[in-house]
């Protein structure tokens, strides 16, 4: 599917790319809930699905993108989220597979930190209005995913991000392509 670019990417990767500063390790244990067909080792770990389908934060066909939450109640608001939106029955996402990964990264940005929203903060703020799934199915590329897109490029291993179905909440999004020699992405057993 071609996405057309997000029109202020250039400015998004600048704003991005003047927190790199403030980009740090990160290590810890995630969540993902997914339908049991694609909880398996080969599927959780890999980020192919949201490459082939997109993402909040990454457009179809862009690069490998692994979503997950801090939290696992998080993650299953998560996964009914998508159920909800698309009008599909709440039964229907029924079973869900819990998965606990476990995270080291060495370069990861905080999109709640301070600083990073004050140099991103009008695209912050879109990404948290705009309808991503209706703009990319007319072909465009939304804000978060034009964020998305400039920390890959930039080279972050992932981003941690708030939470669209519970905004206190925190989600990591991470880039298997750009872990760096120590890094792990590795799921439970």
């Amino acid at each position: 599917m071609h996405v057309e670019p997000h029109e202020d990417f250039e400015r998004i990767a600048a704003g991005l790319e003047a927190c790199l500063g403030r980009a740090t390790a990160w290590e810890g244990w995630v969540y993902r809930s997914a339908a049991p067909r694609y909880s398996g080792d080969g599927d959780i770990v890999t980020g192919e699905g949201s490459r082939r389908m997109g993402g909040r934060w990454n457009s179809p066909g862009a690069f490998r993108t692994i979503y997950a939450s801090l939290h696992p109640e998080t993650a299953m608001k998560e996964a009914l989220a998508t159920f909800r939106y698309y009008g599909w029955s709440l039964h229907g996402a029924m079973p869900r597979v819990f998965r606990a990964l476990d995270i080291r990264l060495g370069r990861v940005a905080s999109l709640r930190h301070r600083r990073v929203r004050e140099h991103l903060s009008p695209w912050l703020k879109a990404s948290l209005k705009e309808d991503w799934r209706a703009l990319q199915t007319l072909g465009r590329e939304s804000t978060a995913q034009a964020i998305g897109r400039a920390a890959f490029r930039l080279g972050l291993e992932g981003i941690l991000v708030p939470s669209h179905a519970a905004r206190a909440s925190t989600n990591l999004v991470a880039f298997p392509d750009n872990l760096l020699p120590g890094s792990q992405i590795r799921a439970d057993k």
